[in-house]
C-alpha cells in the first residue's frame, strides 16, 4: 500500500496568506505582497507566456544574428535553403537527420531575409511553447510558482547544452512534451474507452512527428506506448481490443516516417532514404571510449543541479495518483535511456532530458521550505528554491553561451571570408574544413552531395555516408575549385589519408589568399594558382 504524500508547501504558505487577509494590504510584509502578486501573475497562462517569452529572448539574444552559432544549425539552414531551389535531401544533399527537420528549416526560409535571425526567432518560439507545456504538466505536482519556475528553468537550461540556437531537440521537445501532456490527461480520466483510444492516437502521432525531427524520440515513444497498454490492461480492456488498439497506435507513431519513406520510394530514391535514415547511424564509428566518457561526465555534471531538484521534489509534490507519478518518472527514465543508449554524448544530446526533469523538479521549486537562507546581521533573507535555481542556471548558461561564441566564432568573422570570396567566385567553393554557412553566404553551388565537411573528412564517418570519402574528395579536387577553405588546426579525428592528400594538393596548386580567425581557430581561404 502506497503511503499518502504530503501536499506541497507553496511559497508563501497559503494558510499564512489567509490569516493575513484581514490585515490592510499596505501593512503586510513586502515579501508576502510580492509573492502574492507573483502568484497571481504566473497563474494566468497568457501572462506566464509573456514572462517565458521575455526570459527566452533575454537568454538567447546574445546569439541572435550569428550565422555560426553551431555547425549543425548552419547545415540545416543550408539544406532548407537549397530545398527551395530543388535540392533533395539524401540524394542531392546527404545527411542522416529526418526529413521533418529539413522541412522546418525550408519553411523558415520562406519567411524571407537571410534566414539566420529567422530560424533563431522560430527556435525561440518553440522553446517558449515547450516551456509553457512543461509548466502546465508541472501543475500536477506543484502550484503556480513551482510550475512557472519549471518553465523558466527549461528555457535557461537550453543554453547549457548548446540549445541556444536551432538544434533539433529545441524543435522536437515540443511534440514530445505535448504527447506527455496528452498522456497525463488519459491517466487522470477514469476508464479506458473511445476517448482513451483517441487520446492514445494523438499522443503516438505527436511522437511520430517528433521522430521526423530526430529519431531519438523513439525511446520516449516506446515508453508512452507501453504505458498505454498497461493502463488499458489495468482498467479492464480486453486483450483482443487492446491488441487492435496497439496496432493502431504503432501505426500512428510510424505514419510520418512511413509516409516519407513511401514518397522517396515512389520517386525512385527509397534506397537513399533507408541508407541515410537507418543504416548510416549503425555504420558510424566511435570517437573512442575515453572521449565518450569525458563527454558523458561533463553532461552529468551539468545535469546534477536539475536532477537533484527533481529527486528532492519527489517528497514535496501535491497529492497525485500513483499512475501520474509513474508516468512522469517513466518519461524521465526513457529520455535518460535514450541518451545513454545512443552514445557519443555530444552536449546537445542532453537537451531531451531537460523537460521531464524540470517537471519533476517543479515541486521543489514551489516548496515554501526549500531554498537558501541568507543572514546579514539580524536580517534573514529566504531565497526560494526556484529563484536560486534560476540564478545559478542563468550564470552557467550565459557563461556557456559566451564560451561557445569564443570557440565557434561570430558573424563578422565568417562574413569577412564570404565577402572576399563572393565577388571572385566563378565555380563551386569547396569548404574542406570550415563553416558550411559559407556556401549559403557566398551563393556558391555545392561541389558534392556531402557538403557538411565532417562527413568527408572525419574517420568516424568513413563507412557511414554511403560513399568512399577519399574518392569523393579526389573527385571534388579534380574539378579544380577556385577556392578551398581549410583550417590551421585540423580536427583531431581528421582522416590521415584525406589530410595528407589535401595538404599535398594545397601546397602544390593553391596559395593562401586570406586568413581569418573564426572562434578558437583560424580559417585559410586558398586560391588556385594561375595555370595549376
Amino acid at each position: 500500500m502506497s503511503m499518502p504524500r504530503s501536499p506541497a508547501r507553496a511559497w508563501p504558505d497559503p494558510s499564512h496568506l489567509r490569516r493575513l487577509r484581514l490585515v490592510e494590504p499596505e501593512r503586510l510584509p513586502w515579501t508576502v505582497r510580492l509573492a502574492a502578486a507573483a502568484r497571481a501573475w504566473v497563474d494566468s497562462p497568457a501572462r506566464l507566456a509573456a514572462l517565458l517569452l521575455l526570459v527566452a529572448v533575454a537568454a538567447r539574444a546574445a546569439q541572435f544574428g550569428n550565422p555560426v552559432v553551431q555547425v549543425d544549425d548552419e547545415f540545416y539552414l543550408l539544406t532548407g535553403d537549397r530545398m527551395l531551389h530543388g535540392a533533395l535531401p539524401y540524394v542531392d544533399i546527404w545527411d542522416r537527420k529526418p526529413i521533418g527537420l529539413f522541412l522546418i528549416y525550408a519553411g523558415i526560409r520562406l519567411l524571407g531575409g537571410a534566414g539566420v535571425l529567422q530560424y533563431q526567432i522560430v527556435a525561440t518560439l518553440f522553446a517558449v511553447a515547450t516551456a509553457l507545456v512543461v509548466a502546465r504538466i508541472a501543475r500536477n505536482l506543484s502550484g503556480p510558482h513551482g510550475a512557472a519556475a519549471a518553465g523558466v528553468v527549461y528555457i535557461l537550461y537550453l543554453g547549457i547544452f548548446g540549445g541556444e540556437g536551432g538544434q533539433s531537440p529545441v524543435f522536437y521537445d515540443l511534440f514530445v512534451a505535448l504527447a506527455a501532456w496528452t498522456m497525463i490527461g488519459l491517466v487522470r480520466r477514469p476508464g479506458f474507452g473511445t476517448l482513451a483510444f483517441g487520446g492514445g492516437m494523438v499522443a503516438m502521432l505527436l511522437i511520430g512527428v517528433a521522430m521526423q525531427v530526430k529519431y531519438t524520440a523513439l525511446f520516449e515513444g516506446l515508453f508512452f506506448g507501453l504505458a498505454l497498454l498497461w493502463l488499458g490492461f489495468k482498467r479492464g480492456t480486453g486483450r483482443g481490443t487492446l491488441a487492435a488498439m496497439a496496432l493502431a497506435w504503432i501505426g500512428a507513431a510510424l505514419l510520418p516516417t512511413l509516409a516519407a519513406w513511401a514518397w522517396y520510394a515512389a520517386i525512385g530514391h527509397g534506397d537513399a532514404f533507408v541508407q541515410a535514415n537507418f543504416l548510416s547511424i549503425l555504420d558510424r564509428g566511435s570517437d573512442g571510449l575515453g572521449i565518450a566518457l569525458k563527454r558523458l561526465a561533463g553532461m552529468v555534471l551539468c545535469l546534477v543541479p536539475l536532477a537533484l531538484a527533481a529527486w528532492l521534489g519527489r517528497g514535496m509534490a501535491r497529492p497525485v495518483s500513483d499512475d501520474v507519478r509513474r508516468l512522469l518518472d517513466g518519461w524521465a527514465i526513457a529520455a535518460i535511456a535514450g541518451v545513454l543508449l545512443f552514445g557519443t554524448y555530444f552536449d546537445h544530446y542532453a537537451l531531451p532530458l531537460i523537460a521531464p526533469l524540470c517537471v519533476l523538479a517543479a515541486a521543489w521549486f514551489g516548496d515554501g521550505a526549500a531554498g537558501l537562507v541568507l543572514v546579514s546581521g539580524r536580517t534573514r533573507w529566504r531565497v526560494p528554491a526556484g529563484v536560486a535555481m534560476m540564478v545559478l542556471i542563468t550564470f552557467v548558461s550565459l557563461q556557456t553561451v559566451n564560451d561557445n561564441r569564443r570557440a565557434r566564432g561570430w558573424g563578422p568573422q565568417v562574413e569577412r571570408m564570404a565577402d572576399f570570396i563572393r565577388p571572385q567566385l566563378r565555380d563551386c567553393l569547396y569548404v574542406f574544413d570550415g563553416e558550411p554557412a559559407l556556401y549559403r553566404l557566398t551563393g556558391s553551388c555545392l561541389p558534392t552531395r556531402w557538403p557538411f565537411p565532417s562527413h568527408l573528412t572525419l574517420t568516424r564517418e568513413s563507412r557511414a555516408i554511403g560513399g568512399e570519402p577519399m574518392a569523393e574528395v579526389a573527385r571534388i579536387m579534380a574539378k579544380r575549385p577556385e577556392f578551398v577553405v581549410a583550417s590551421t588546426r585540423p580536427d583531431r579525428d581528421l582522416s590521415p589519408e584525406v589530410l595528407a592528400y589535401m595538404t599535398r594538393l594545397l601546397e602544390r596548386d593553391y596559395a593562401p589568399a586570406l586568413e581569418v580567425p573564426v572562434g578558437s581557430r583560424s580559417r585559410i581561404v586558398y586560391r588556385r594558382r594561375p595555370g595549376a
